[in-house]
């Protein structure tokens, strides 16, 4: 009986995904969306003063059989005699029992400009290829299971894999204590349907942005600490999201918590509560190693067992010559975040203005 549920409620997701005229696909998630932060913005490509290696995972509800799993890897480069970041990410998330898996590739370059002695933009494009797959092998639908034969429904599956290309743009401003960044991602609209039909993906903005609060550094030793505000704001077709918190590092270790849903209210005048993330990181060198988990507040509750997710950021070929000039981007989430206050010294750097 049991496995008869579970096929007819297969069946019913199915039905959603490939059956409605209008679907809207949403692009996969993660919490600690600074320690992805190609995803998060091409701008942040080259956000570090040399090269950069990231990894995350995610796994989401995993009390629900082969709910959703997110991979990616990242690797990044400021190249100072051109002012300009070089990165590329790959990732791939997996969903549901049949398997289906969204796999992204994307180039990234960025540019650092000086606007003036406080302020800087990065504006940044990305190119990017992606895949969507589906094993038609494990798909059963409920006239199958209902009239024990064949279904009707096969003959409306046309691929087991589309193949897409897409662009996005962003830009990234900041100070040594405010930063505030822009991305639209599917600026190319590309075609992800299964069906030979048309289902678009619909443009995504996000805006992202923060403050230092505070911030100090003892001169006789490399321990820092700081306070820091910061949040997400993402909108995709009818899909609102907002994220919401403040961070605690207290070199090598930090820690962060915030909210995630929208606690006014959406288009349909009901509050959307999602989840409350909490944050433990920790500094090893060059290595940063997170792990945050998400505590569901959302009706799903503590059925779905929240998610998990891990990353580790590995730093290298570093010129801390530049960190003095101020160049790096004021983003929170380990040492990378920007090393002036808004109390020290200006900076100037020998780069071309644009003002």
């Amino acid at each position: 009986m049991k496995k008869g549920l579970v096929k007819i409620f297969l069946f019913i997701a199915l039905s959603i995904m490939f059956g409605v005229s209008k679907s809207y696909a949403q692009d996969p998630h993660f919490s600690q969306f600074y320690a992805n932060p190609l995803y998060l913005s091409p701008s942040l490509a080259g956000a570090t003063d040399g090269g950069r290696i990231i990894l995350n995972y995610r796994n989401q509800w995993p009390a629900i059989s082969k709910a959703f799993s997110t991979y990616a890897v990242s690797i990044d480069n400021f190249f100072p005699t051109f002012n300009s970041g070089l990165g590329f990410y790959l990732m791939q998330d997996q969903a549901g029992s049949a398997g289906l898996k969204t796999t992204n590739a994307a180039f990234q370059y960025s540019y650092n400009l000086i606007l003036n002695e406080k302020w800087q933009i990065v504006p940044a494009i990305q190119f990017e290829y992606g895949n969507k797959a589906i094993d038609f092998s494990k798909l059963i639908f409920a006239d199958e299971e209902i009239g024990g034969g064949s279904s009707g429904s096969w003959d409306r599956l046309e691929n087991e894999q589309v193949n897409y290309m897409d662009l996005a743009a962003s830009a990234f401003a900041y100070s040594p204590r405010y930063w505030i960044g822009l991305t639209v991602n599917h600026l190319a609209r590309p075609n992800y349907s299964f069906l030979g039909e048309e289902m678009r993906y619909d443009i995504k903005y996000t805006l992202f942005g923060g403050m230092n609060i505070w911030r100090e550094r003892k001169r006789t030793s490399t321990v820092e600490r700081s306070f820091s505000f910061s949040f997400r704001l993402q909108h995709q077709k009818k899909f609102n999201q907002a994220d919401v918190g403040v961070y605690w590092h207290n070199s090598p270790m930090e820690v962060g918590i915030w909210y995630r849903g929208l606690p006014f209210g959406n288009q349909n005048t009901t509050v959307n509560q999602d989840a409350i993330v909490a944050l433990i990181a920790y500094d090893l060198g060059a290595f940063r190693l997170g792990y945050s988990y998400d505590i569901t507040i959302s009706g799903l509750g503590i059925q779905s067992a929240g998610a998990h997710e891990i990353s580790i950021i590995f730093e290298f070929n570093q010129n801390f010559s530049l960190r003095s000039g101020g160049r790096r981007p004021a983003v929170p989430c380990s040492s990378t975040a920007n090393p002036l206050s808004s109390t020290q010294r200006k900076y100037k750097r020998n780069s071309r203005k644009i003002f």
